[in-house]
C-alpha cells in the first residue's frame, strides 16, 4: 500500500502525467458525448463500442488503399461511417421496433467479430492491420506555450484531434441548450407525446440524435487508430465505448458533467499508464480504469436513488397536507 501511495504522489508531481490525461481522454470523451446526445432524446446508444470499432477499421482501410496513407481521409470516413451506423441503429429501433438494447448488443457483436473477420480478409493478419500504412494525424505545437515551464509539457504539443475533442464539449453543449434542434431533442426526451402534440416528430428527432451520436463515436474510434497508432488492432477500443456510456450516466447526459466524468476516467487511464513502470503488478494497474468505472456507476446509482427517495417523500408530504386541509 505504501508503494502505491508513493507512486501516486510521484506521478501527480509530473507534468507529463497531465499531458497524458489530455492524450488518453478523447476517445472516452467523444463516446460519452455521443451517448449524451442520444440519451437526451431518450434513446440509449448501447452500440457505441461497436460503432467505434467499425468506424476505426473502415477508416484505416480507406486511408491505406485510397491514395494512402491519408489520415485526414480516415477522419472523414470514420465520421461518415459512424453517422451511418447511428442511422442503422435508428432504423432497427424506430422502424422495425427492435428493442434499443438488443440493437446495441448486436452492433457491438458485429463490431468485434466483423472487424476481426474483414481484417483477416484484407491483411491475412488476425491481430492488426500493421502491414498497412494508414498514417497518423499531426501534432499541434503551440510555440509560446511550449517553452513555459511545467505548463509547456502539458499543453504545448498535443494531437490536433485532441483539441478538436475538447472543443466539441462546447459545441455539443451549445447544440443541446442553445439551438432549436437541441430544444427539440430535449423535448422528445422529456415527453415524446407532448412533443408530438405540437408537431415535432419524435422518430425524426431520435434518428437525428442517434446519427450525431454515431458521428461522435466514429470520431472516437478514429482517434484510436489515427492518433495512438497508425493501424487498426483487434478490440482496439478496449471497452472505451462502454466507459463512455458509464460517463454519460454519471453526468446524467449533461454535456459538461458527462465530460468531467470522462476526464475522471482519463485520469485513471493515465495513472495506470504511468504506474506500469513502478514495479506494481501489471494486472493490478490494468484494472484501475475499470474499477473506477464500476465505483463511479455505483456511487451515481446510490445518489440517484437517494434523490428519488427525497422526491417521493416530498410528494407524500404534499399529498398528506392536502388531505388534512
Amino acid at each position: 500500500m505504501s508503494q502505491i501511495l508513493e507512486t501516486f504522489v510521484q506521478v501527480l508531481s509530473n507534468p507529463n502525467f497531465y499531458a497524458n490525461i489530455l492524450a488518453v481522454t478523447p476517445p472516452i470523451l467523444l463516446a460519452s458525448l455521443g451517448c449524451a446526445v442520444a440519451q437526451k432524446a431518450s434513446v440509449t446508444n448501447m452500440g457505441m463500442e461497436g460503432i467505434m470499432l467499425v468506424s476505426s477499421f473502415i477508416g484505416v482501410i480507406c486511408s491505406a488503399f485510397i491514395k494512402g496513407p491519408n489520415p485526414w481521409l480516415e477522419l472523414v470516413v470514420g465520421i461518415v461511417v459512424g453517422g451511418l451506423l447511428g442511422l442503422v441503429v435508428a432504423y432497427f429501433h424506430l422502424k422495425l421496433r427492435v428493442d434499443i438494447i438488443l440493437v446495441g448488443i448486436a452492433m457491438n457483436l458485429i463490431g468485434s467479430g466483423g472487424t476481426a473477420f474483414f481484417m483477416y480478409v484484407f491483411t491475412g493478419d488476425r491481430s492488426s492491420t500493421n502491414s498497412l500504412n494508414s498514417g497518423t494525424l499531426p501534432q499541434l505545437e503551440i510555440p509560446f506555450i511550449k517553452n513555459i515551464p511545467w505548463i509547456g509539457p502539458i499543453f504545448g504539443s498535443q494531437n490536433i484531434l485532441t483539441w478538436i475533442a475538447f472543443l466539441l464539449i462546447i459545441v455539443v453543449a451549445f447544440l443541446i441548450y442553445k439551438t432549436k434542434l437541441g430544444l427539440r431533442i430535449r423535448a422528445v426526451g422529456e415527453n415524446s407525446n407532448a412533443a408530438e402534440s405540437v408537431g415535432i416528430s419524435s422518430n425524426k428527432i431520435k434518428t437525428i440524435a442517434l446519427c450525431i451520436s454515431g458521428m461522435l463515436g466514429g470520431l472516437g474510434g478514429v482517434y484510436m487508430s489515427a492518433v495512438y497508432v497508425s493501424y487498426f488492432a483487434k478490440g482496439i477500443t478496449a471497452g472505451r465505448g462502454f466507459i463512455g456510456l458509464a460517463a454519460c450516466s454519471m453526468g446524467d447526459a449533461n454535456p459538461i458533467a458527462t465530460s468531467l466524468s470522462a476526464i475522471l476516467f482519463g485520469f485513471f487511464y493515465a495513472l495506470s499508464n504511468f504506474a506500469r513502470n513502478t514495479g506494481i503488478s501489471d494486472n493490478i494497474v490494468k484494472m484501475w480504469p475499470y474499477v473506477a468505472t464500476i465505483i463511479g456507476v455505483v456511487l451515481y446509482s446510490i445518489n440517484k436513488a437517494n434523490i428519488e427517495k427525497k422526491r417521493l417523500a416530498g410528494q407524500a408530504a404534499v399529498e398528506e397536507n392536502k388531505k388534512e386541509s
